[in-house]
């Protein structure tokens, strides 16, 4: 029996398509101009810095809130005849995307068969994320995963962010696991692989086909793109010791 540590957001929850919902509503609800997902990808990748900055800097979630909106307005070239405008606007949208996102249930194939068979066989499995506790639990309820996952880490919860090892050492202590029987999976090799192996827990990296770019160099204990083959992947590693 291993314990088994699932990063949340690009590894089982499926960002990138999520998203693309989202906006493809919002789009239309707004009547903004362009293409729905030309906002979607532009939103993406300036949420993605603001979370680079608080993680690198430790702070809370609200300093992304408050700019990702704004700043992908000014991104698009949307015309908005004051400051006080824009900001009703990114108010709007704020809540709206708090209120519907963490409901959008789009995952990767295999996902459920693989948690189903790990936990038919006997492993713990558990969730060190990046994120607010609420709106990840959401998440996770979404996929339809909730009964699969006995602890579910968030970076509020543990008032820090991975790769630091008090993430861990949290998520380690609330399931009762020792690293050396535990796994961390996940798609960020700075994130989850470095920091599980820097938590002395053994690691095996998700490459979706839409993966980004590798965020670092590590040495994962497996590699794999394909949620219906990891159960036997990771098996063979345990038996190998």
């Amino acid at each position: 029996m291993a314990h088994l540590f699932f990063d949340l957001d690009r590894t089982l929850w499926h960002h990138e398509r999520n998203h693309a919902l989202f906006f493809q509503g919002l789009h239309s609800e707004m009547g903004w101009p362009g293409a729905a997902g030309d906002w979607a990808v532009t939103y993406l990748a300036t949420n993605d810095r603001l979370w680079d900055h608080i993680q690198a800097h430790n702070l809370g979630v609200d300093y992304v809130r408050a700019r990702r909106f704004p700043l992908l307005f000014r991104e698009m070239g949307l015309s908005l005849s004051s400051v006080r405008e824009a900001e009703l606007l990114a108010a709007a949208c704020e809540a709206r995307i708090k209120e519907r996102l963490p409901d959008m249930g789009a995952g990767y194939e295999g996902v459920p068969e693989a948690c189903a068979v790990l936990r038919a066989r006997g492993h713990r499995l558990h969730v060190i994320t990046n994120g607010v506790a609420g709106p990840q639990e959401r998440k996770i309820a979404a996929l339809g995963l909730t009964d699969h996952f006995d602890v579910v880490m968030t970076s509020d919860a543990a008032q820090s962010y991975k790769p630091s090892g008090e993430i861990y050492r949290a998520a380690l202590e609330a399931a009762g696991a020792r690293a050396s029987e535990s796994w961390m999976i996940g798609d960020s090799l700075m994130r989850d692989i470095l920091g599980g192996q820097q938590a002395g827990m053994r690691t095996a990296w998700f490459r979706a086909e839409d993966a980004l770019p590798p965020d670092a160099e590590a040495a994962p204990d497996l590699e794999f793109g394909d949620w219906h083959a990891f159960p036997e992947l990771l098996e063979g590693a345990l038996q190998r010791g």
